[in-house]
C-alpha cells in the first residue's frame, strides 16, 4: 500500500529544517491553530483520532499518545497547509513541506507501535483512513512513505542536532544576557548525537552519501555559532563545546561492528562518562 523510500530526496527539508522545527514545535505543544477553518477542521478530526485508535489497537502500544500523535498530525498539516502554503502540488515549498511531514509521521508512530518498523503501514493505514475522503475538510496524504529504517534513524540523528542547535541558537543569539539558559545541557546533547553521525560518516562507503553531506552543512553552522558565542563568551555561566572536543569516538570504532543500531548501548556509556567528566 505505501512503498519504501531510500533516496536523497527524503532529505531535502534539511535544508530548512529550523522552520520545521519551529513549525512542528508549535503543532506539539499548546500552540493553538489561528485561522477558523483550521480550527473547525482540528475539532471535526477529533472523533476519527477516536477511532484511529480503537481501529489500531492491536498494534499500538500507548492509545493516549497515538492519539495525541494524530491530532497533532493534524495540526501540523493544516499549519503547513493554510498558514504557510507548502502542501498542496504546485505550491512552492511543496517537496519540502511533504518530506518534513512523510518524516514526522514515521518517526512518531514508530514510536508508538509494536514492532515499528514491521507494522508501520498498517497502522498508518488505519490514519490515512481516517483523515482522508472527508469533502468539506479535505486532507491530502499522498506523499506518504514507508522510510527505510537506516534512513529514518540517520535522520533522527540530523534532526535531533538541528533541535540541540536551534536551542543553542536561540540563547546566544536573541537571550538577554540576564535571562540566558545554561548552554551545556543542550551542547551536551549536540556531542551525543554527533558522535553518532560521524561514526557513520567515517565509513568510507558512506562519506559522500546524502545524509554526510547534510552533516557536513551543520557542522559549518555549528562552528559559526561556536564563533558567534567566542565573542559573547563573558556573558555565559557555562561553555559550548567545540564538536571537534566531544569524546574521542575511537572507542566506538574499534568496539562496534555490523548495524549502527549497534552504536546505542556505547553511546549511553560514553554519554555518562563524558558527563562525570564535565562535572569535575
Amino acid at each position: 500500500m505505501y512503498s519504501q523510500v531510500q533516496n536523497v530526496e527524503i532529505y531535502e527539508f534539511f535544508d530548512d529544517v529550523e522552520y520545521y522545527i519551529k513549525i512542528a514545535k508549535n503543532a506539539e505543544g499548546n500552540v493553538e491553530l489561528s485561522k477558523p477553518d483550521c480550527i473547525a477542521a482540528l475539532s471535526a478530526f477529533e472523533v476519527k483520532c477516536d477511532s484511529f485508535v480503537k481501529s489500531s489497537r492491536t498494534y499500538i502500544t500507548d492509545e493516549i499518545g497515538a492519539k495525541r500523535i494524530c491530532e497533532q498530525f493534524i495540526k501540523l498539516y493544516y499549519s503547513l497547509k493554510d498558514n504557510n502554503k507548502c502542501i498542496n502540488k504546485g505550491d512552492f515549498d511543496y517537496n519540502k513541506c511533504s518530506k518534513f511531514l512523510n518524516y514526522w509521521i514515521n518517526f512518531k508512530l514508530r514510536k508508538s507501535i509494536k514492532n515499528g518498523d514491521s507494522t508501520f503501514c498498517n497502522v498508518y493505514g488505519h490514519l490515512d483512513g481516517q483523515l482522508t475522503g472527508n469533502e468539506k475538510y479535505n486532507i491530502y496524504l499522498g506523499f506518504i512513505d514507508d522510510i527505510d529504517k537506516d534512513d529514518l534513524y540517520k535522520m533522527n540523528i540530523l534532526y535531533n542536532l538541528y533541535v540541540n542547535y536551534s536551542e543553542l541558537k536561540t540563547i546566544i543569539n536573541t537571550t538577554p544576557q540576564q535571562l540566558k539558559r545554561s548552554l551545556l545541557p543542550f551542547s551536551t546533547e549536540c556531542c551525543t548525537y554527533y558522535i553518532q553521525a560521524k561514526y557513520i560518516c567515517n565509513d568510507d562507503n558512506n562519506k559522500e552519501s546524502m545524509f554526510c553531506q547534510k552533516l557536513k552543512s551543520f557542522k559549518s553552522k555549528y562552528n559559526d555559532l561556536y564563533n558567534k558565542f567566542d565573542g559573547k563568551r563573558s556573558q555565559f555561566s557555562d561553555n559550548l563545546l567545540k564538536l571537534e572536543e566531544c569524546p574521542n569516538n575511537k572507542i566506538i570504532t574499534t568496539a562496534v561492528t555490523g548495524s549502527i543500531i549497534g552504536l546505542i548501548p556505547l553511546l549511553g556509556i560514553l554519554y555518562k562518562v563524558s558527563e562525570l567528566n564535565i562535572k569535575l
